[in-house]
């Protein structure tokens, strides 16, 4: 019945936007000029150990400097941590860099404008996983798709057998082009105003999304009115050996009970933009490309006393 319901009253939404999304699939194929290694959205580590020393491939990790030089990596690879694309804007959001600033962050990783790029993390803790799906985002809004996520991560990477290097690597300036797909991206205002006519998707835990529990980042607990909940956590798993990692499902959970079609509009949002890239790349790489990404999430959203609802009211929380 939720998903009949669902169909017909989004039915206009989608034909309407039909256009939207051939122009926006247009743009991503063009958007980054001819390469030799096309990398898959959710990328296998058996794929990556044969693809390993190819010319044209990249690898980023996520965790920090030491991690990465001191506990192993995937050979080639270079490292980054999730604040190194984000800074506080002046009403305490976290928002990322302006794309010619992180275009050159991209270069001096040795990022050039060709490469097939694959990321993944070490899963020490679940903000190194964060921060790789959010750089994954933030590849698709510089104009770059040709990048896909490690399933599995460090974690999938041990289990397979894949090798491990310890040694620097000299990493010499890259050429990578920012080429902004800016329609990636939705501001505060823009929700606010067409929500409603949209499939709505907030990645936040279930407890925050229902308005019991929030972030300490959060002054208010609730929801944005209309939106559904895809958590970021459902897709985390813990190993023995104690890293977390994520693994993709063939269609999320969320998407699957819906019978959402792969061509509907998909607004994304969180408490801050990571969680919702964290379904970006989710959806993405299960076929769902008509996506736009709240950076500023929830942070801006209640600094601007924005409208919410709840399911139950926090007992510590006075109705507003």
């Amino acid at each position: 019945m939720l998903t009949r319901t669902y169909h017909a009253s989004h039915r206009s939404v989608r034909l309407r936007h039909v256009a939207v999304l051939a122009v926006l699939a247009l743009l991503i194929l063009h958007a980054s000029p001819a390469r030799a290694l096309a990398v898959p959205p959710s990328v296998s580590a058996q794929w990556l150990k044969e693809n390993l020393g190819k010319p044209g491939l990249a690898i980023i990790e996520v965790s920090s400097e030491e991690e990465h030089l001191f506990n192993g990596h995937i050979p080639g690879s270079v490292a980054t941590d999730k604040s190194a694309w984000r800074y506080a804007a002046d009403d305490g959001t976290l928002v990322r860099y302006a794309p010619e600033i992180l275009a050159e962050k991209l270069r001096r990783m040795g990022i050039n404008d060709g490469d097939g790029v694959v990321i993944y993390y070490k899963g020490n803790n679940t903000d190194e996983i964060l921060g790789a799906f959010y750089l994954y985002w933030l590849f698709h809004l510089l104009g770059h798709p040709n990048v896909g996520m490690l399933d599995q991560g460090w974690h999938g990477w041990l289990n397979a057998g894949g090798p491990v290097a310890k040694e620097a690597r000299e990493i010499k300036p890259g050429n990578f082009v920012a080429r902004p797909l800016l329609a990636l991206e939705i501001g505060t205002d823009e929700l606010n105003r067409i929500r409603e006519n949209y499939l709505l998707v907030d990645g936040r835990p279930a407890s925050h999304f229902a308005g019991r529990t929030r972030f300490p980042a959060n002054p208010r607990y609730g929801r944005i009115p209309g939106s559904v909940n895809q958590p970021w956590q459902d897709y985390m798993r813990r190993g023995k050996d104690g890293h977390w990692y994520a693994e993709a499902p063939e269609v999320p959970p969320l998407l699957a009970t819906l019978g959402v079609d792969r061509d509907t509009p998909i607004l994304l949002t969180c408490l801050g933009g990571t969680g919702a890239a964290f379904n970006y790349a989710m959806f993405y790489a299960a076929g769902y490309h008509n996506l736009r990404l709240h950076d500023a999430g929830l942070r801006r959203w209640n600094v601007r006393r924005l409208p919410l609802e709840k399911t139950n009211v926090h007992k510590h929380e006075p109705e507003e």
